[in-house]
């Protein structure tokens, strides 16, 4: 996998609240220290634009962490379903990420060698 294929780029959306500490600068604040986070910027005061590396983090392990830290994300019904859609993909990206495609191919460019049997001994074997 290519090294620029690692990396994602998320909104996340927060909860209209009025409190500044809930809002999108106080969580670009906390996320921009955390490991494998390349850039976190407010996209407005309810949502966060963030780019991240799949080598360490996932969209759901930072959906947990906004919430562990007590944001709370927007959960309506298109979001949800479009943060399950980011789970299932990233998933599927993150378990494929350290396999070497050339052994599979080298497998494959020498035919295996299938021992083959007589129509006529099958039926002998057969009775």
């Amino acid at each position: 996998m290519d090294e620029t294929e690692c990396y994602r780029c998320r909104l996340f959306y927060l909860k209209h609240s009025s409190d500044p500490t809930k809002q999108a600068d106080a969580a670009c604040e906390v996320l921009a220290g955390t490991k494998g986070v390349i850039l976190a910027a407010p996209a407005s005061e309810n949502s966060i634009h963030l780019i991240y590396s799949l080598n360490h983090l996932s969209f759901e392990l930072l959906t947990d962490l906004l919430t562990e830290l007590s944001f709370e994300l927007d959960d309506s019904i298109l979001l949800s379903l479009r943060k399950t859609i980011f789970q299932y993909l990233e998933d599927n990206a993150r378990d494929n990420m350290h396999i070497d495609v050339t052994e599979f191919q080298e497998h494959c460019e020498t035919p295996p060698n299938i021992p083959h049997q007589d129509a006529d001994r099958y039926w002998e074997d057969y009775h």
